[in-house]
């Protein structure tokens, strides 16, 4: 039954073609070719336009209704091709056929359309796209302007911080000067009156012994207030040119003996090391200590690396640390494969008295040391450091720009402890130290006139008979310093020798933590021996040459 409808609707034989409809008028005939060859054309090139957008574009969103719609077009456009056809030839028959399939995609495609109407209207229209883009654009401003701003904040805090430290590192360094100056007072009588006991009782071993027992003490006392002045920045130093590579090799020959044998230490020298500005035995020192902190950490052997070199840094970086002005430094690294410092505890190491080691093992105070060293040698330190794997220590020192002298109670001058004789005028304001200072003068031979104060002293001056030598301390109480009584001295009495005494150094007699050059000072506490050298070697100073600087200052 089908084959016979189709053969039915295949057979022309009793049809005539459409041009007869048309009375085969050329006109006609030609109008029609025209247009369904135009409509033809165009209805096949859009299906190769779908299907070359469709194909390119893989993120098209509707790409299976595309292939859907070319389908239905391109039918379409066979329909024209048949009217074209038609025109000459009756195969009406397959022509519906083609026009039937037709039918069959325009309703596919439409039901497949109507749904889709909602899902195309919601995507966003040009004008709707320039709007979310200058929307995406001003969410991304805020967003650089907060992280900028957050940038900033973050800055500020770390800045802060470093601020705080920093007071909190100077309020712990004057309460510690203070206290060392105090005990400086207190172990300058012990150690000078032990001396003579320890004399007294040669003769007697039992009490030779004690006497013995409480110089020692003395001593780890006096060492104890040296790292407290140290961390403080009072301690008078003494710069001078160094070779930072000759320094670290000498120091490294003391090193190995005292670190142990299972530390290998490595020396990497830096190419035409600058010379530094800097007080070579307190740099020592410091390297000692860092290197001896190092060996605590590798108690099972380890590797302790010291690299030298030079360093410029603008304006920026110097900010970075804490106090340093930009510049040229000399640097010097120690860094050792120990056990290393935890996060929370690297901002406190270089405060007195904290350590990480165990009850016993450290008194807290070999960092503090090296931290107020350096900063008083104008330089900066830096430590960096992360549990299980090791530490490095960074210091900076400022780079030489001439040689500085100076002369202290540590010079190795030859001086005989042997007394002598003139008038020393002495000027403490401590009652305890002022009696001991006078009776040890007086013990070596020379003539004694005491003062508490720089009121006092002058008065003494401008009434009694010709002084020698004006030993003062250098931090009294009352309208005037040591220093300043000295210049006033000098003004009533030109040939005055003078020499200062302190526990606690003052830009009175230092700049940039170095002694003015011509300052004898003798530091406290010291020997009844260093008293009779250091008066010795006052008596015989360039007083014209300190008169002249002192003139100058005031």
């Amino acid at each position: 039954m089908t084959g016979s409808f189709l053969e039915r609707l295949l057979d022309s034989s009793t049809l005539s073609p459409h041009g007869i409809c048309l009375l085969w008028e050329p006109e006609l005939i030609w109008l029609h070719v025209f247009s369904d060859a135009v409509i033809a054309t165009s209805y096949f090139s859009i299906p190769f336009a779908l299907a070359i957008l469709v194909s390119k574009r893989r993120d098209f969103q509707f790409g299976w209704v595309g292939w859907a719609f070319a389908t239905f077009i391109l039918a379409c456009g066979l329909t024209h091709v048949f009217s074209i056809y038609t025109l000459w030839v009756p195969i009406y028959g397959i022509e519906g056929i083609v026009k039937a399939i037709t039918a069959a995609a325009s309703i596919v495609t439409a039901v497949m359309l109507w749904p889709l109407i909602p899902k195309i209207l919601a995507i966003p229209s040009e004008e709707q796209l320039r709007a979310a883009h200058e929307a995406l654009e001003e969410e991304g401003r805020q967003r650089r302007a907060s992280e900028t701003l957050l940038q900033r904040f973050q800055e500020m805090e770390a800045t802060e911080m470093q601020i705080r430290q920093s007071q909190k590192m100077e309020a712990i360094g004057q309460l510690t000067g203070g206290i060392a100056h105090d005990f400086n007072n207190i172990l300058t009588v012990i150690t000078g009156t032990i001396e003579i006991l320890g004399e007294a009782v040669a003769n007697r071993p039992d009490l030779a012994e004690i006497a013995k027992l409480i110089a020692d003490a003395t001593a780890r006392g006096t060492a104890l207030t040296q790292h407290l002045l140290a961390f403080a920045r009072k301690q008078p130093l003494q710069p001078i040119d160094v070779d930072v590579n000759l320094l670290m090799l000498n120091t490294i020959e003391l090193l190995k003996p005292t670190i142990g044998g299972l530390i290998n230490i490595d020396f990497v020298p830096g190419k035409e090391v600058s010379a530094a500005l800097v007080d070579p035995n307190q740099l020592a020192t410091a390297v000692l200590n860092l290197a001896l902190n190092a060996r605590d950490a590798m108690p099972n052997g380890g590797s302790l690396t010291i690299k030298t070199g030079n360093i410029e840094l603008n304006d920026d970086e110097a900010n970075t640390y804490d106090g340093l002005a930009a510049g040229d430094y000399v640097t010097i690294s120690l860094g050792d494969t120990g056990h290393g410092i935890a996060g929370p505890d690297l901002h406190k190491v270089f405060e007195p008295f904290y350590t990480t080691k165990e009850v016993g093992k450290g008194t807290g105070l070999g960092l503090s040391m090296v931290y107020g060293f350096v900063k008083q040698s104008g330089g900066h330190i830096a430590i960096e450091s992360e549990k299980g794997r090791g530490t490095t220590v960074w210091i900076y020192l400022p780079r030489t720009e001439g040689t500085t002298t100076v002369r202290t109670a540590d010079s190795k001058i030859s001086e005989s402890a042997r007394g002598g004789h003139g008038t020393v005028l002495v000027v403490e304001d401590d009652a305890l130290v002022r009696a001991y200072v006078v009776a040890q003068i007086q013990s070596l031979g020379y003539t004694t006139l005491a003062a508490g104060n720089a009121d006092e002293a002058l008065s003494t001056l401008r009434l009694s008979d010709p002084v020698d030598l004006l030993f003062t301390d250098v931090i009294m109480p009352g309208s005037m310093n040591g220093r300043e009584l000295s210049i006033e001295a000098l003004k009533l009495r030109s040939s005055l020798k003078v020499l200062f005494t302190s526990g606690y150094t003052e830009n009175a007699i230092v700049q940039d933590g170095r002694l003015d050059p011509g300052i004898l000072l003798l530091a406290k506490p010291y020997s009844r021996a260093d008293l009779a050298r250091m008066i010795g070697l006052a008596m015989r100073a360039d007083r014209w040459g300190y008169s002249r600087r002192a003139a100058a200052r005031s």
